[in-house]
């Protein structure tokens, strides 16, 4: 739709940062929510456009915290606007791009031709709002700090390594304190590269039976107990990415009680596979960190629940098919995200493990807040990124039908619950679903 201003009617309003759920309308003007409830319904005199959403729900577009694309460099893994494409069809209205890319988004001028908070929602193709993670490390190498301060002047929304740990504690705790002068968020991920070795999935009894190398717990874990505690020593804000074990989430537990300003993510398929997926050598399932024990994934389900996990990332990370149709050894680690999050947090829903305002609070006002951002919220004045979905239609999830250039999706071939009919991104239209 091309209206400047535009009411929808008759939607289920979900809203977890003020617990919104109830049946109304919400106008949309000049980019952004004028109103919501009862003084947003339609006059009869109004010129505006209006749409009756038909009982569907009505929630804040979602907000990525982990997206790789290939561009610069790789472009024939994914581009920012095959990326946003995918983005877009799955309720995902800003994405926050990982820097391990080629070259490295270590300096101000790729943040600054990266980062795009405003996109024009009339451009061709229409892309998300944009924000961009830069490196913590010159080349993500671990042995120098990047330019931390001229990246934040320049847009950069957080800081991380990417997907391999600083293993020199002493350049951390350097560049962490650095980074806590500047009030930036740390994004780390918790890894010890020697625990983790060559390892391909959860290391346990079902990877000795495959006869597969497998990844400890612990190298979660202690990994994370080191980060945690150089964290308290420079208090820097710390965001542990994508956590997967329990004994890290008692670690994390333990910083918040004692008020440290530490966060969590968790990947969306971490809450919805195990270690058994893997099956007959899946590549697909094959993810770093891996799928884990289904008590741990049940454990990593409650602390969404208990709103100790602060924000849900797709993890999205597109490998072609050349890297990932190979024994899985040699297959590389990576899985396509950003089209089935929302389905894998209602299929939670529908197992009766969280209510619906609980799913969406991580994929929504959780991240747009860890990163100060204002949308994530149905509000006055909020962005009007919104996504419009049904939670009880059926859908497939087949690789031939995901809209990024990679699809390595380990949902492939999935019976999933929960479906994205409309996207609105600044007020208008940017995805809808055939009604073929």
């Amino acid at each position: 739709m091309s209206a400047s201003a535009l009411t929808i009617t008759n939607a289920r309003l979900l809203d977890p940062a003020s617990g919104r759920d109830e049946i109304g309308a919400i106008h949309l003007e000049d980019g952004r929510i004028a109103a919501i409830g009862a003084d947003a319904a339609p006059k009869p005199t109004s010129s505006r456009e209006t749409f009756d959403a038909g009982g569907l729900c009505l929630a804040p577009g979602l907000v990525d915290l982990r997206v790789k694309t290939g561009e610069p460099g790789e472009e024939h893994r994914e581009t920012v606007a095959t990326a946003s494409a995918a983005a877009l069809a799955g309720g995902v209205t800003t994405i926050v791009l990982m820097p391990d890319t080629q070259p490295v988004i270590d300096d101000v001028a790729l943040v600054k031709y990266l980062h795009a908070p405003n996109p024009d929602p009339h451009a061709t193709p229409v892309t998300t709002r944009i924000e961009v993670a830069g490196a913590l490390t010159l080349g993500l190498e671990g042995e120098a700090m990047a330019e931390i301060g001229l990246m934040r002047e320049a847009g950069a929304a957080l800081f991380t390594n990417g997907d391999e740990p600083v293993t020199n504690p002493t350049v951390l705790k350097r560049t962490m304190a650095y980074a806590a002068s500047q009030d930036v968020l740390v994004a780390c991920r918790p890894d010890t590269r020697q625990l983790r070795g060559s390892g391909v999935m959860n290391a346990g009894a079902f990877a000795a039976r495959l006869g597969l190398s497998g990844i400890p717990s612990e190298a979660e874990w202690i990994g994370a107990a080191r980060d945690l505690m150089l964290a308290e020593v420079t208090g820097c804000r710390l965001l542990l990415d994508q956590v997967s074990t329990p004994r890290t989430l008692d670690l994390l537990a333990d910083a918040k009680a004692r008020g440290l300003p530490v966060y969590t993510t968790v990947a969306a398929h971490h809450l919805y596979f195990n270690e058994g997926d893997v099956g007959d050598y899946l590549t697909y399932c094959k993810v770093n960190p891996p799928f884990r024990t289904e008590s741990d994934r049940l454990a990593l389900i409650e602390a969404v629940k208990s709103g100790l996990i602060d924000a849900v990332v797709s993890a999205h990370d597109p490998q072609p098919p050349e890297t990932k149709r190979l024994p899985i050894a040699e297959a590389s680690f990576g899985a396509a995200g950003l089209e089935t999050s929302l389905a894998a947090l209602l299929s939670l829903v529908h197992a009766g493990h969280l209510s619906l305002l609980e799913a969406l609070r991580p994929l929504t006002s959780g991240p747009a807040d860890l990163i100060g951002k204002p949308q994530g919220r149905l509000a006055p004045g909020a962005p009007a990124d919104l996504v419009l979905f049904d939670p009880a239609a059926p859908w497939k999830c087949t690789r031939e039908a995901l809209r990024s250039r990679s699809t390595n999706s380990p949902f492939d071939g999935r019976l999933l619950q929960g479906r994205v009919e409309r996207t609105l991104l600044a007020g208008h239209t940017a995805f809808q679903r055939p009604t073929n």
